[in-house]
């Protein structure tokens, strides 16, 4: 590793590699329950200095995991087989925003927010804003082939993705699509490595899709007894044509939690519903508000509110957004963490059923979950909130993770479709994607990495366990082996 360390300083400078170990274990964690601490850091600042970087990694076969803005839930960054972390977000220019071209090209370490924020300025957006917007970077949300917030009005990123720079371990570089807004030219190798994880090529560039900013917006939200009043609601919304942007629930635990904790008043239900909407006017906009507020009262929702300023938004949204600060108010020293049934997605028939059924099966093992979901999509997201000193917690989460994975499939779901399946979903691959497509991966996989040696340890490629090659964070966590059958 010395010999490399040296060959390493000369590609990308001193001041560009990290290896001091108070250093290194800042990148050595997520928001899962492992810590895996790599041998050193690198930065590059270009395509040149990343494709050198992997001649090198690969010369003395160094695992490489190539690392974002680090906000994933699911270990797809953490370098679990050590070796080198690549950090690319010193890759971070905005190098074209054309408004007549309707694309913008960046570099894989621009952050989503900062980007937003350059489009706004010229009445463009990328919209595909996610959770960690603040933190997330645009080769990130490219690699996980991220839905975002408003992935039920555009969809996820990888159609949005018009042309992409990889540079390959070899250190030749592919470059897939055009700038020209449609090409059907073969095989369509954006859409393998979008969703791909740094497992096949590290990406350099990209050239994105644009939308226009629409002018105005609002919030509008409602409470429900019913869930299954919710879900019916929500569908009848999405037939009608209006075109939110956003289709959220959450249910009756997370909104009594939010409710008591922020002192917010809000009515007693099974769940709540919020949605933002955008119009090019103000008349735009309030055509669609008056028809959802229809539609929501019909469905039996209460106390249906519209929120044009961002501070009844930020209420609307409370269930949605702050339900982790709020059960850590009641709750201290508890904490969330990824697991692998963090993001399944079922049929939209099924949604109320499941979400009660998700709900059901985390509290039956007496841990506490928030549940909510993207209901315009079938998307599901259980937060999983335990005591991490509390070796229960993590049995009863294990327990938990597998009964929510068996019973979302036997309905037509699938395990994963919005967070990826990362590190922490290694030991589910082979059910969620079964043998034929498994064994396929692997020997793509096997064709763009022969060694191995790409963000190793992920999706199931070459490990199906996940309590192996990594340290735990904390001394009460129970591993897979150990778990009683």
């Amino acid at each position: 590793m010395s010999d490399a360390v040296e060959k390493l300083k000369s590609v990308v400078g001193e001041n560009n590699l990290v290896t001091a170990k108070v250093d290194r274990v800042a990148y050595a964690r997520d928001v899962t329950p492992y810590f895996a601490i790599p041998d050193l850091i690198v930065f590059a600042t270009s395509k040149d200095q990343v494709a050198k970087v992997l001649k090198i990694a690969s010369k003395d076969s160094i695992p490489i995991t190539p690392r974002g803005g680090g906000a994933s839930f699911q270990g797809s960054s953490l370098p679990v087989r050590g070796g080198i972390v690549l950090d690319l977000s010193r890759m971070n220019r905005i190098l074209e925003i054309s408004k007549d071209d309707m694309l913008a090209i960046v570099e894989p370490g621009v952050r989503y927010e900062t980007f937003e924020h350059e489009l706004e300025k010229q009445g463009l957006t990328f919209p595909h804003d996610v959770g960690s917007h603040d933190a997330a970077t645009i080769g990130g949300i490219i690699a996980s082939d991220s839905n975002g917030h408003h992935a039920y009005q555009h969809g996820r990123v990888g159609p949005w993705i018009q042309e992409m720079e990889v540079v390959l371990l070899d250190g030749s570089t592919l470059s897939l699509g055009s700038r020209a807004p449609r090409y059907n030219m073969g095989y369509n190798l954006s859409a393998l490595f979008a969703g791909s994880e740094g497992t096949l090529g590290i990406i350099t560039k990209a050239i994105l899709r644009l939308a226009p900013k629409k002018k105005v917006a609002a919030s509008i939200g409602a409470f429900f007894k019913n869930l299954d009043d919710l879900m019916a609601a929500s569908h009848v919304i999405h037939m009608s044509g209006v075109d939110a942007g956003t289709l959220e629930a959450t249910d009756g635990y997370t909104v009594s939690t939010i409710s008591d904790v922020m002192e917010l008043g809000f009515p007693k239900c099974e769940g709540n519903f919020v949605a933002d909407v955008e119009g090019f006017d103000e008349e735009n906009l309030d055509r669609k508000l008056v028809l959802m507020k229809k539609i929501l009262e019909e469905h039996n929702g209460e106390q249906v509110t519209i929120a044009h300023d961002q501070e009844t938004a930020r209420i609307l949204w409370a269930p949605r957004l702050d339900i982790d600060i709020a059960v850590m108010k009641i709750h201290p020293g508890y904490r969330e963490f990824g697991f692998a049934a963090a993001d399944p997605c079922v049929p939209l028939s099924r949604m109320a059923e499941a979400i009660r059924e998700i709900g059901r099966i985390i509290r039956s093992h007496g841990i506490i979950v928030a549940v909510f979901c993207h209901t315009g999509i079938g998307i599901i997201h259980p937060a999983v909130i335990i005591d991490p000193s509390n070796k229960d917690h993590w049995t009863a989460m294990k327990k938990a993770e597998i009964e929510i994975l068996e019973y979302v499939v036997s309905i037509g779901g699938v395990v994963t479709a919005e967070h990826g399946f990362g590190f922490v979903k290694n030991n589910f691959v082979r059910m969620s994607v079964g043998e034929t497509k498994l064994a396929i991966d692997r020997r793509i996989k096997k064709l763009f990495d022969p060694q191995g040696i790409l963000n190793p340890g992920k999706m199931g490629l070459d490990t199906e366990e996940r309590d192996t090659d990594v340290g735990f964070t904390y001394p009460a966590y129970v591993k897979d082996e150990d778990m009683e059958v």
